[in-house]
């Protein structure tokens, strides 16, 4: 398809009038902290700056083809367009240009006739555009995400005063596509450690700053519902629906906080690290509080790591394992470390059935499970790897 030269122009007064409407999706694109927030700040701010016939924000670019993307189609007439993101017509301009900011599709057939080929073979899937600026944003010689905003013919050329607001928002949304990769990596490591640590078979729990729980094991779980209602009610309920931390135990959040406040402010320290609480009825149910420190002279509070401990597990099992039995446990679910660690104490299928509250087949097919996961074929070979 031939490239128009002369397109009608859009009122150059135009641009300016839109920027007074930017003020606030520019500012929703630099406090964006999720890539779909992000997003629709980009669609606001380019809907109330550029006329344009479609947009696409395209992520994860591998050997310049994105592995991701958002897509927008201002007025689609044609049914048949599909919400398809690709870089076919531009990937041999971006290969040749590393480190370009930003171009147009007039640009690219300067250089490259056989885009106008390629954009026929891109038009079986996406049509209606007649003209595009890119925004690249780069990794070294790899682009990274690319920002593609399209114009119909009867919407015009770019006009120069477009081109510049757009130069100047490059920075913007390369500083909030920064700032979203850096909040998905922490965002990441932080679910791999939950997801680690939710596994292991021991009853530890995060308390955020404010004393709310951020996450916790099952075996957390079950040991606070002990402290809150002792082991026969606890056995009855939903022991993560009943949750709540117990009072002595954020009692003693509040007091190492308030430690930590202290000591932020140049006072004493002594103490700051830990303190322990022990149930003042169930004998041998003991809660351990240490303080999860922020880098020194962060403005962030601390939270709170709670490790638990009694002498008798939610089932009434030994929760004293050697310390291999832990590494082994975490390849098995909560409810089959439950079953497995009865079923290790000698108890008979029929007796952990009535214990958990359920049925003798459930446990059949559960302890078969163990068996396999854990390499054993026996219920002495389970009690030998526990205790």
């Amino acid at each position: 398809m031939p490239v128009q030269r002369n397109r009608p122009a859009a009122p150059a007064s135009s641009v300016p009038s839109a920027r007074r409407g930017a003020a606030r999706p520019l500012l929703d694109l630099q406090s964006a902290l999720d890539l779909e927030s992000f997003w629709r700040a980009n669609l606001q701010l380019l809907q109330s700056v550029l006329p344009h016939h479609s947009c696409s924000l395209m992520l994860g670019i591998v050997d310049f083809e994105p592995q991701e993307g958002r897509h927008f189609v201002a007025h689609d007439q044609d049914s048949r367009n599909q919400p398809l993101t690709s870089l076919s017509i531009s990937r041999p301009f971006l290969a040749s240009h590393p480190q370009v900011k930003m171009y147009t599709y007039t640009e690219i057939l300067r250089e490259d006739p056989r885009a106008r080929q390629r954009r026929v073979e891109r038009e079986r899937h996406f049509r209606g555009w007649d003209e595009f600026v890119h925004l690249a944003f780069w990794d070294g010689a790899h682009p990274e995400a690319v920002l593609s905003i399209r114009r119909s013919a009867d919407q015009g050329e770019f006009l120069a005063e477009e081109r510049e607001f757009l130069a100047s928002l490059h920075p913007v949304i390369d500083a909030g596509l920064r700032r979203l990769r850096a909040f998905e990596g922490e965002r990441g490591r932080r679910l791999s450690m939950e997801r680690f640590i939710s596994g292991l078979p021991l009853p530890v729990m995060f308390l955020g700053p404010d004393r709310a729980l951020q996450f916790a094991t099952q075996e957390a779980y079950d040991l606070c519902a002990v402290w809150n209602f002792g082991y026969a009610e606890s056995r009855v309920i939903n022991t993560r629906r009943g949750f709540r931390v117990p009072e002595p135990i954020d009692d003693a959040c509040a007091r190492l906080a308030d430690l930590w406040d202290r000591a932020a402010h140049g006072g004493p320290v002594v103490g700051l690290e830990s303190a322990r609480v022990a149930h003042p009825e169930i004998g041998g149910l003991v809660a351990k509080v240490d303080v999860s420190q922020p880098y020194k002279g962060s403005l962030v509070r601390p939270g709170f790591w709670v490790t638990l401990s009694g002498e008798r597990n939610l089932d009434g099992a030994s929760p004293q394992l050697k310390a291999e039995a832990v590494h082994h446990l975490q390849f098995l679910t909560p409810s089959e470390r439950r079953v497995a660690l009865l079923v290790a104490e000698g108890l008979r299928n029929h007796d952990v059935a009535r214990q958990l509250g359920k049925s003798p087949r459930t446990v059949d097919f559960q302890l078969n499970a163990i068996y396999r996961k854990l390499g054993v074929a026996s219920r002495t070979e389970l009690a030998r790897l526990l205790f």
